[in-house]
């Protein structure tokens, strides 16, 4: 099935990825759906676009003023197009879009790719309409698509994460081809929600943003489960084609203040759209949330030219905190250390994780140029701080840690439930093969893993992750899977890995910091955390 998923995408983006419209850094604007939920109105849509104006958010960027589910009429008109319901928009939908335009905003269009639109049991899709919804869109003068993907198997079924009709990229790869044959640019947000395989392949070439997740919601725990997701898409971010990790929380009473700057700064630096959920309205929102949404050297990070995904650099499961860093023009780095505890704590982040020997650093929420600053910085971070740090006239560091060994888990002593697996061709890299450990009793253990001296070191652990967390997102679904490593028999310590990739053979690499090794051979054990399953291991490299 993979084969035939990747030809398909092959095959359109031959004939659609050099013309559909692409936004050269990720899109921002307003969304009424985390909000208003689907009750979208004539008259929130154009408060809401004025409060956009009025609130100087405009000129910040956030211009796609979207009416996402609940504005279309149950039935299409006798030519079978798409009607606005007259008592919602009694103005009707060209009349909101040259209001919008008005403004010097952008017209943001949605619909489905199945047969009723989300949040409706009635209200139609474009399944089996794209010519005719597609010119139709042109014809209202939308400045985007933002596409669906309810009702996708069957007129009853909502919500279907599994079925083949729901899973195959075809149905958002058909509106794709016909909006590139159309004769206005039409910037087309893929929402899919992650679900099937290999969305980081066929949805790029096609799409200006695509959703990589199920709904965040209103908790904390959605941004745990979001950022987790988005891990594996720096292999696919690129100028024009961004991962979108779902609309903005921040000003809905949901987050602490503490929080909605960590949110707002992980959705900026892997290159997400920002689309605000909450009201454009200062009596709706708080002043604080509305500048949390205003600043704009986050905001620069997130627009930056080069629209280069952050990648997590190291994470520190049992510590509750990461290290993310990523590339900026300008030959300067934005370095991301994110608290997930809910207490502050003191961490330390030594530069050499992201090969910097010293820079010129920037605290961004601070708005404090720091200067220079070089080897090993103590933080105090809040509990669910992420402190944004900007580097530049950056020196790189000549003392890189060199490979000491890589060890294949085909090769390694199994117990309990722990199975070898094969893999075809180019999967499961770069071993070619990985383990499946499932069970209280399953692990993997490595004899004769060599050091040249004693204590922590720096692991490369190549992994497999594609549970996705999509019906228990809406619970404690958290896109991870844990993975105890223990040297020479001392207590095993706990990682959470993130999701690897597109499906169950695509690995991606994870570094973590492993105590206990002793000058000479050890021996490593990778096991499962209590009754869970781990991540599937492919192997892991030791570097001193």
């Amino acid at each position: 099935m993979k084969s035939v998923i990747i030809t398909w995408a092959l095959l359109l983006e031959a004939s659609v990825e050099a013309t559909l419209y692409k936004s050269k850094t990720p899109p921002m604007g307003w969304n009424s759906y985390n909000y208003y939920n689907c009750y979208p109105s004539e008259e929130i849509m154009k408060t809401n676009a004025q409060g956009l104006v009025d609130l100087g958010l405009a000129d910040l960027g956030y211009v796609y003023v979207t009416t996402d589910c609940g504005w279309m009429a149950r039935d299409r008109d006798s030519e079978d197009r798409l009607q606005w319901n007259s008592a919602l928009f009694p103005s009707g939908g060209p009349a909101l879009g040259e209001y919008i335009h008005g403004l010097g905003l952008k017209f943001g269009l949605y619909s489905g790719a199945g047969y009723y639109q989300c949040g409706s049991t009635d209200l139609p899709a474009s399944l089996g309409f794209e010519e005719i919804d597609a010119q139709t869109f042109v014809d209202w003068e939308g400045d985007s698509l933002k596409y669906d993907n309810c009702y996708s198997s069957s007129r009853d079924i909502m919500a279907d994460y599994v079925s083949p009709a729901s899973t195959s990229p075809g149905r958002h790869q058909k509106m794709a081809s016909v909006l590139d044959g159309l004769d206005r640019d039409l910037a087309y947000f893929i929402c899919q929600w992650g679900i099937g395989e290999d969305l980081g392949e066929w949805a790029p070439p096609i799409g200006n943003v695509y959703r990589i997740s199920n709904d965040i919601y209103n908790a904390w725990r959605s941004v745990w489960r979001i950022t987790n997701q988005v891990v594996p898409f720096y292999k696919s971010t690129a100028v024009g084609a961004y991962p979108d990790m779902d609309m903005l929380i921040v000003g809905l009473n949901a987050l602490s203040l503490q929080e909605e700057m960590f949110h707002f700064s992980m959705w900026a630096i892997n290159k997400s759209p920002l689309n605000i959920g909450a009201p454009a309205d200062p009596e709706l929102t708080p002043a604080t949330s509305l500048d949390v949404l205003r600043n704009e050297e986050v905001i620069a990070i997130n627009q930056d030219p080069l629209g280069n995904q952050a990648r997590l650099i190291r994470r520190y499961t049992e510590e509750e905190w990461d290290i993310w860093a990523g590339e900026l023009s300008g030959s300067r780095m934005v370095l991301g250390i994110a608290n997930w505890k809910n207490d502050s704590q003191t961490v330390d982040v030594d530069l050499l994780a992201v090969n910097v020997s010293e820079a010129s650093a920037r605290d961004v929420w601070a708005a404090q140029d720091i200067g220079t600053i070089s080897g090993v910085q103590t933080l105090e971070l809040a509990g669910h701080e992420m402190r944004l740090l900007v580097l530049s006239d950056i020196v790189a560091s000549a003392s890189l840690l060199t490979s000491a060994g890589y060890y294949s888990a085909a090769d390694a002593e199994l117990a309990g439930n722990a199975t070898k697996i094969a893999c075809d061709g180019a999967d499961c890299a770069p071993a070619g093969s990985k383990v499946s450990i499932t069970g209280q009793d399953a692990s993997v253990a490595f004899d004769s893993v060599v050091a040249s001296s004693e204590g922590k070191k720096l692991v490369g652990v190549d992994f497999i992750n594609y549970e996705i967390a999509l019906d228990s997102a809406w619970d404690y679904g958290s896109n991870t899977r844990n993975l105890t490593v223990s040297v020479n028999g001392d207590t095993p310590k706990r990682w959470a890995f993130p999701i690897s990739g597109g499906d169950w053979f695509e690995s991606d690499r994870m570094f973590i910091e492993v105590d206990g090794f002793v000058a000479g051979e050890n021996r490593v054990t990778f096991a499962a955390n209590e009754d869970s399953s781990a991540p599937d291991l492919v192997g892991f490299e030791v570097f001193e």
